[in-house]
């Protein structure tokens, strides 16, 4: 299990299509057959629904605000048992934590804690060019944070695309792994809470297959393989949150699932 493929999938700030790209990568993974365990940096409800519907295995939270850091390590090392590879989609920005002094809580924080490769996702859909200074300056302002690629949302053209991917590569030095164009058929429902609750949106079937299509056709699945498995073996952490030894069926628990009540955390259930 420390030696489980991982990848972080990180935004340069919340909006730029993180669940979305998640979501199809996870399925693009899985329909090559592969276990994927999917985790959402944060205390977050919405966005594992979608990648739970992606991967057929529960999402999990992995929050070092909410839990320590080495609760946070168990709970992962428990979650990846038979998992081929581990896709964590991380919140708001790479850096945004709890405080502008530091990252605690944040997505560089958790990646630094798996020491698990980035993959910075960019919205390019109103620059280009300047797509090189945002990768350049989130690679380099945590050396200890390793972005391995950028991966574009929102081309508008095989010529904006080419530019864009010139610029980041020549001048970040960093790898493109891939790019979503504009697509309205991509967007995914919000309200004041965030994105509306797969149990919320009936079937979506059509959704993810034509995601999933699209990650096919636009990011290099390999180079993407071949990142996450970069990621170096992890020590087993010590058990503090699970008993070495379950303990003895003391009661019947029951818990309301339906559309009304899907707030939950996998790991409260377990």
């Amino acid at each position: 299990m420390g030696g489980v493929p991982r990848l972080v999938l990180a935004g340069a700030w919340s909006g730029v299509g993180k669940t979305t790209l998640a979501t199809g990568l996870m399925a693009a993974l899985r329909a090559r057959g592969l276990a994927v365990q999917p985790f959402k940096v944060g205390p977050d409800y919405i966005d594992p629904s979608y990648h739970t519907l992606a991967c057929g295995r529960p999402s999990r939270n992995i929050d070092t605000w909410m839990v320590p850091p080495e609760a946070a390590l168990e709970l992962f090392h428990r979650a990846c048992g038979g998992a081929d590879i581990a896709v964590i989609e991380g919140v708001m920005g790479l850096f945004d934590g709890h405080s502008g002094l530091d990252d605690t809580g944040s997505t560089a924080h958790v990646a630094r804690l798996l020491d698990a490769p980035v993959a910075l996702i960019l919205d390019v859909g109103k620059t280009c060019r300047s797509a090189a200074a945002m990768a350049l300056g989130y690679s380099r302002l945590d050396p200890r944070v390793r972005v391995a690629g950028v991966i574009l949302n929102q081309t508008a053209s095989q010529k904006h695309l080419q530019w864009t991917r010139e610029a980041v590569e020549s001048e970040a030095g960093i790898p493109v792994l891939g790019h979503l164009p504009k697509d309205s058929s991509l967007h995914i429902p919000e309200r004041h809470l965030g994105l509306v609750p797969t149990a919320e949106r009936g079937r979506l079937e059509g959704f993810l297959a034509h995601l999933r299509r699209l990650i096919e056709e636009h990011l290099d699945l390999e180079r993407i393989m071949e990142i996450a498995r970069s990621a170096p073996p992890l020590p087993d952490p010590p058990s503090s949150v699970f008993p070495a030894e379950p303990w003895p069926t003391r009661a019947v628990i029951a818990v309301a699932r339906d559309e009304a009540f899907s707030f939950y955390y996998q790991d409260n259930l377990d």
